[in-house]
């Protein structure tokens, strides 16, 4: 089909500039060179715009610039936005007096455009999902104990099938679309009840999982039918949806680990022993799950004073009270760790660092205001705390742990420099 807009579009300089001035700084373009090639496509299509062109132009240039925007990690609800908003623009400059025809021929085009712009999008997203959950499979398949997570492997399966079929454009051997019928779905109705004793855990799964297998029943009656953008969001529900039962059983299997873990008899924290073993499971966990874990160190503050002043019993005790107010504070799928000494180490997992700290930060305020009574005498004592988010991108390796710790331990120690009692973070 072709198009002619030249009689209805003036000022076209105007519009250009107003046009990549907005958008570019909107998404904040880093370097000269991306502006430059994002403003030069942008006046590709201008230029068509002053004459007669065919829709196939016009289309083949949004598609150079989705590609270029995919490849800078641009995403589709940017692109999107600037396409209406260029068609907007090119509205609100169409004199009063043209026809209505007009009016709707530049709207249908630009919704084709918009759509073959999420077809690309799409495509690629695809694959970034398929890769993703290979990855996740893969994470899952080193852990030293399944548990649960060895269902949630089934519907990473299932997912991958389901984002195929968008591929595809395939009805045929579609992914079970009944939640009580796929893999996931059948142990969810039947052994899960069982296992999960916390009923309020085990509705929140169930509900998500519904909802998961209702976007792809959504999925499965518009397949074929072109709408692109509707499926690439239908689609990222189905994966974020995913994402959350799997953070939901991580959180279960951490119950599971830490209640079949060795005790430090002393205080009740978890052994050193267990520390290699339940940071590889979590830093697994996070990966298969897309999501974040806080790590922590942590160090009683003058230490030593209490126990040359009070006696090695007095300091003892104080150990124990700082690890009951530590527990008191945490999830139960949360874990702290008697690492040597008065030192201890913290991990929190699916949590960002904003929110890992205010756990932390309660922890420290909370030991701090606390008034230690040991045998008639009155104790007081402070903690330094270091802290790390950590977001897994990596399968993991051995070293990883190590590495980790030397860095919180590194925000201990400027915790301390920093006057004690307080927390340090990257």
């Amino acid at each position: 089909m072709q198009y002619d807009f030249s009689h209805i579009l003036i000022d076209n300089n105007e519009i250009v500039d107003e046009f990549i001035e907005t958008y570019t700084a909107c998404v904040k373009l880093d370097g000269d060179d991306k502006i430059m090639v994002v403003t030069a496509l942008y006046k590709e299509i201008f230029t068509l715009f002053q004459g007669k062109f065919d829709e196939e132009e016009i289309l083949d240039i949004f598609a150079r610039l989705a590609e270029y925007k995919i490849s800078i990690d641009i995403p589709y609800t940017i692109m999107s936005n600037e396409i209406y908003g260029l068609e907007n623009i090119l509205i609100s400059k169409m004199p009063e007096h043209i026809a209505n025809k007009d009016l709707l021929m530049l709207v249908k085009l630009f919704k084709r455009i918009n759509n073959k712009v999420a077809h690309l999008y799409l495509l690629k997203y695809v694959d970034k999902l398929i890769s993703l959950n290979n990855v996740r499979r893969s994470s899952l398949s080193e852990l030293v104990g399944k548990n649960l997570m060895s269902h949630y492997e089934a519907h990473l399966i299932w997912l991958s099938d389901l984002a195929q079929h968008i591929k595809d454009k395939d009805k045929l051997s579609f992914p079970e679309i009944d939640d009580s019928m796929c893999t996931f779905g059948k142990w969810l109705h039947g052994d899960a009840k069982n296992i999960i004793q916390n009923n309020s855990k085990y509705k929140s799964i169930d509900n998500l999982h519904k909802n998961l297998h209702l976007f792809a029943k959504k999925i499965y009656t518009i397949l074929g039918l072109g709408e692109y953008h509707i499926l690439i969001t239908y689609l990222e529900k189905c994966e974020l949806i995913s994402l959350s039962i799997g953070t939901e059983l991580a959180l279960l299997d951490h119950m599971m680990i830490n209640n079949r873990m060795a005790k430090d008899t002393l205080t009740g924290a978890l052994n050193r022993y267990s520390l290699h073993t339940l940071f590889e499971n979590e830093y697994e966990l996070a990966l298969a799950t897309g999501t974040s874990f806080v790590l922590a160190m942590c160090d009683l503050d003058y230490f030593k004073n209490i126990n040359d002043k009070y006696g090695h019993v007095a300091g003892d005790y104080v150990l124990k009270t700082f690890v009951d107010i530590v527990k008191k504070t945490l999830r139960s799928s949360d874990v702290i760790i008697r690492y040597g000494g008065e030192e201890f180490i913290i991990m929190l997992p699916a949590i960002t660092q904003k929110n890992g700290y205010k756990v932390l930060e309660k922890i420290r305020q909370t030991l701090a205001d606390t008034i230690i009574m040991f045998q008639g005498t009155q104790i007081r004592t402070t903690v330094s705390i270091g802290m790390m988010e950590i977001h897994p991108t990596l399968l993991y390796k051995k070293h990883f742990v190590d590495e980790y710790i030397m860095q919180v331990d590194q925000k201990l120690y400027n915790a301390k420099e920093n006057g004690r009692n307080t927390i340090e973070f990257f």
